[in-house]
C-alpha cells in the first residue's frame, strides 16, 4: 500500500476507535459512552475458467490472491437512546466509507436513524459477510462480463446496499415483529444526491416459530423498494454521466419476499430470497461512480421486468475432541440463484450453483472453499459456463 494511503487508512481507523473521545453536550457529559470496535478481514485465492463467449474471453489474468474485504466497525452509545456508528474499509488500498449513522430511540422500541446503511431489501444482502457461507452473494467470476445474479441486479439498480437517507424503526414486544422504513438519496455509497426525488424503501419481518430455547427457527419477511432513477444530460462517450437533470426523474419499483430457517448455530440453516421488479438493461444503464444504472431518458422502453431467486442451505456440526482441536466446526454448504434479468427477452437468464465446505477454526476463524458453476446461454440459445473456484481465509474480531 503506498505510504500516503497508509497513513489516510490508519487516520479514519484512529478516527473510528476514538469515538469515545468525543465531547458530548453538557447534559450528558457524566455518561461514559459504550463503545466497541470490531473488525473483519478476508482474503480469497480465485481460480477461473469456462466456454469462451462474448461474455468470458477466457483469455487474461484467471487466477490470483486478494484482499476481499478489510473494514473496521466502531459503534458507541453515547446516551440510553444514541447510538452512532461508522465502517471504513481499505481492501485492495481502496479507502470507503461504508456506514455512517446515528440512531436516536425516540421512544420504547421505536428508532430514528440518519446517515449511511444498507437500504432494508433482500435478506441475504442484509446477512454480515461475517458469515456469508457461500462466499459471495452474487455471480463473481474472474473475466465475465455481462452476467448479473439476483443479488447483483438488486445491488445495480440501486434497490440494495448502502446509501445515505433517513429510516424509522419499530420492533413489537418480544421482537417477533419488525418494521422498516425511510426515504434515501438513490445516489447509493457516499455519493451527493444529483437530482431533487428521492427513493422510498420498506420492509417488515416476523419470527413465526421459535426453537425449545426460544431462538427464531422460521423468518419471514417483504421488502419494497422504489428508486429514483435520475435522468442525464450530458452522456458521456465512456457510458457515463456528465451532468442530470435536477428536477426530471423516473421511479421504478421491486418488490421482495424472504425466508430464515435456523440460524448460525449446530444443524440446519437456510436463507431464500424471491425478488421482482425493474431492471434496467446492463447495456442501457448510465453510471456515475457507484451512483449507477441512471438513464438517458424516461422512456419505458429502458426498461425490463426482472425476477429472480436465490438459496443457500448449509448444515453445521460441531467436532468432537479436546477444546484444543484444529477444526471447531464443519458446514458444508449449498447455493443456488436463477435470475431472468428481463422476462420478454428469450435465452437470457442465468443459474448458479456454488457447493461449499466451511472450516471452523474458531467461531470467529474460518475457511472456505467453494466452486461458482454458472451457466448462461450464448448464441443461438447454446448453453455456455464459467466456473470459479474460491478459497477464502477470514478472521472477525
Amino acid at each position: 500500500m503506498h505510504p500516503s494511503l497508509l497513513q489516510r487508512s490508519l487516520t479514519v481507523a484512529v478516527m473510528a476507535s476514538g469515538i469515545a473521545g468525543l465531547p458530548l453536550p453538557g447534559g450528558l457529559s457524566g455518561q461514559a459512552p459504550a463503545v466497541r470496535v470490531a473488525g473483519r478481514a478476508q482474503i480469497q485465492y480465485r481460480l477461473a475458467g469456462g466456454d469462451s463467449s462474448a461474455n468470458f474471453s477466457g483469455t487474461g489474468v484467471t487466477n490470483g490472491f486478494e484482499v476481499r474485504r478489510l473494514r473496521i466497525e466502531a459503534s458507541a452509545r453515547l446516551a440510553d437512546n444514541v447510538t452512532v456508528s461508522v465502517m471504513p474499509s481499505f481492501e485492495m488500498g481502496q479507502i470507503r466509507m461504508r456506514d455512517a449513522w446515528v440512531r436516536v430511540e425516540l421512544a420504547p422500541r421505536l428508532g430514528l436513524t440518519l446517515g449511511q446503511e444498507k437500504s432494508p431489501f433482500q435478506r441475504y444482502e442484509l446477512t454480515s459477510s461475517n458469515s456469508l457461507p457461500s462466499i459471495e452473494r452474487g455471480v463473481r467470476i474472474l473475466g465475465l462480463t455481462g452476467r448479473e445474479a439476483l443479488n447483483d441486479v438488486i445491488v445495480n439498480n440501486g434497490y440494495g446496499s448502502q446509501d445515505l437517507g433517513a429510516f424509522l424503526d419499530w420492533t413489537a414486544p418480544g421482537n417477533r415483529i419488525a418494521l422498516k422504513a425511510g426515504v434515501s438519496n438513490g445516489s447509493r455509497e457516499s455519493a451527493a444526491d444529483v437530482n431533487n426525488a428521492k427513493s422510498f424503501f420498506a420492509r417488515a419481518s416476523a419470527t413465526v416459530v421459535t426453537n425449545g430455547a426460544g431462538q427464531p427457527a422460521l423468518q419471514v419477511g417483504a421488502s419494497l423498494a422504489a428508486r429514483d432513477r435520475a435522468i442525464c444530460q450530458s452522456v458521456l462517450g465512456t457510458g457515463g454521466c456528465g451532468a442530470y437533470y435536477a428536477d426530471s426523474s423516473k421511479i421504478t419499483t421491486a418488490v421482495g419476499l424472504d425466508l430464515e430457517w435456523g440460524g448460525f448455530r449446530p444443524g440446519w440453516h437456510v436463507i431464500a430470497d424471491f425478488a421482482t421488479g425493474d431492471n434496467v438493461p446492463l447495456p442501457l444503464r448510465l453510471n456515475s461512480g457507484r451512483n449507477t444504472a441512471n438513464l438517458r431518458n424516461s422512456a419505458d422502453s429502458n426498461l425490463a421486468t426482472f425476477w429472480g431467486l436465490h438459496a443457500v442451505a448449509a448444515y453445521r456440526v460441531v467436532t468432537r475432541g479436546a477444546d484444543t482441536r484444529l477444526v471447531q466446526m464443519l458446514e458444508p454448504a449449498l447455493r443456488l440463484d436463477y435470475t431472468d434479468p428481463d422476462t420478454d427477452t428469450p435465452d437470457d437468464e442465468g443459474l448458479l450453483i456454488t457447493p461449499v465446505l466451511n472450516l471452523y477454526f474458531a467461531s470467529t476463524a474460518v475457511l472456505r472453499a467453494g466452486l461458482d458453476l454458472y451457466w448462461y446461454p450464448g448464441p443461438g440459445g447454446d448453453s455456455r459456463a464459467a466456473r470459479e473456484f474460491k478459497i477464502s481465509w477470514q478472521a472477525n474480531f
